[in-house]
C-alpha cells in the first residue's frame, strides 16, 4: 500500500465514521419517534405466540413495519444462592437447570437471546406449567416488581407494500 493510499484510506474512514455517528443519532430520533407513535397504538398481539406483549403496526403507502412492545424481559442471570437461584431450583430439575445455565460467579443462562432461551427451555422441559412457571420466576422486574419491558421497532421485518396491496 502507497502512502497516497494510506492518507485517502484514514481520510475516508474518518469521513465514514463521522458519517455514521451522524446517522446513528438521526436513526434514534426517527426510533424515537415511531416508538412514541407505535404506544398509542392500535395494538395487536404479537405474532410471536411464545412471547407476551402487544405490538403497533405503523404504515406508509410504502411499507408495514411493526412496533413490538415486548412485556416478558427474563433476567440474564443471578447470583449464586439467591432467591432468584431457590426459585428455579424449586420447579426445574438438576438436569434441566443444567442445560439452562452455567456457573460463572453467578448464575448465566446459556443462550443469551431471550428468544432463543424460550426455545431452549420449552425443549428441555416437556412440562408446559414447569415451563410457564420458570419463565415466570425468571421475569425482570423493577425495584416495584413490576415486569421490566421494552420496545422494538422491528427494522428486520419490514413489509414493502407494492401498489397493488396499497
Amino acid at each position: 500500500m502507497t502512502n497516497e493510499q494510506i492518507t485517502a484510506d484514514i481520510a475516508r474512514g474518518i469521513e465514514i465514521k463521522a458519517e455514521m455517528e451522524k446517522l446513528k443519532a438521526e436513526l434514534k430520533a426517527i426510533e424515537a419517534r415511531l416508538e412514541a407513535a407505535g404506544l398509542q397504538g392500535p395494538h395487536v398481539p404479537l405474532e410471536d405466540k411464545d412471547r407476551e406483549g402487544k405490538q403497533a403496526i405503523l404504515a406508509s403507502p410504502t411499507h408495514r413495519l411493526a412496533v413490538r412492545l415486548e412485556s416478558d424481559v427474563l433476567v440474564g442471570g443471578f447470583e449464586m444462592g439467591s432467591d432468584m437461584e431457590k426459585s428455579v431450583n424449586s420447579i426445574i430439575t438438576t438436569v434441566q437447570f443444567n442445560a439452562l445455565f452455567k456457573p460463572v460467579k453467578r448464575y448465566e443462562r446459556k443462550e443469551a437471546d431471550g428468544h432463543k432461551f424460550r426455545l431452549k427451555a420449552k425443549k428441555a422441559i416437556p412440562d408446559h406449567d414447569l415451563y410457564l412457571q420458570l419463565i415466570k420466576a425468571l421475569r425482570s422486574t423493577d425495584a416495584d416488581g413490576i415486569a421490566k419491558s421494552k420496545t422494538v421497532i422491528a427494522w428486520d421485518a419490514v413489509q414493502v407494500i407494492t401498489p397493488a396491496q396499497a
